[in-house]
């Protein structure tokens, strides 16, 4: 698909129009979802990372992992609404050591990050791995692509010690800048979209 024209921003408009998409939906969000409601989706089921693949393939140690029961209602309506959401995957590689401190090889911090454009009707999910965003039609897919990590590069199998044990830990987060400055003063329910998953360990031997 070729666009014609391309409408580049300065952060500082950007930003103005978040803060102006975040004040709407404040006031649909006053008239049609009450706070304990609020509160109440967003603790019925915690995010966890599950699924967590590591597998040797060309030549790198790869990562597959989802982030379940990361989304609620309220966080999609804000995309619908011109906030963006980002994800952000902490993951570090150690080698373990007998009776001594492990030593950490790696840390990778991967953000994903979702909008919407509503002049397309499309969703958008930006990936700190790829060089290009994908882009679709479907929320499902967009919220699939969001919470996935498909084989992440995390180290050069090269580098590695045939029969040493290694440990990986990962955890997901909703960067908390995702909302322009000053915006959580205005408004007061955006912490209830705020997650951070406990630290999921897993133990291997290479």
């Amino acid at each position: 698909m070729i666009y014609n024209f391309r409408a580049e921003y300065t952060r500082a408009v950007r930003d103005k129009m978040l803060f102006q998409a975040a004040l709407c939906f404040l006031c649909l969000s006053a008239l049609f979802f009450p706070l304990s409601a609020l509160s109440t989706s967003q603790t019925e089921q915690e995010p966890i990372i599950d699924e967590i693949v590591i597998s040797a393939t060309n030549g790198h140690l790869l990562l597959f992992a989802t982030v379940s029961n990361c989304f609620t209602d309220e966080m999609l309506d804000g995309v619908r609404n011109g906030i963006p959401l980002t994800f952000r995957f902490d993951i570090r590689l150690n080698k373990i050591r007998k009776n001594w401190f492990d030593s950490e090889l790696v840390e990778h911090k991967i953000n994903h990050t979702l909008s919407y454009d509503p002049l397309k009707e499309e969703y958008q999910v930006a990936f700190a791995e790829k060089e290009r965003p994908e882009v679709t039609r479907s929320l499902e897919e967009a919220k699939q692509m969001m919470a996935d990590l498909n084989g992440l590069n995390l180290y050069p199998l090269n580098e590695l010690h045939v029969g040493s044990p290694y440990s990986l830990k990962i955890k997901a987060t909703l960067v908390e800048n995702t909302f322009p400055l000053g915006i959580h003063s205005i408004i007061p329910f955006t912490s209830l979209w705020n997650f951070e998953t406990d630290w999921r360990i897993v133990e291997f031997n290479y």
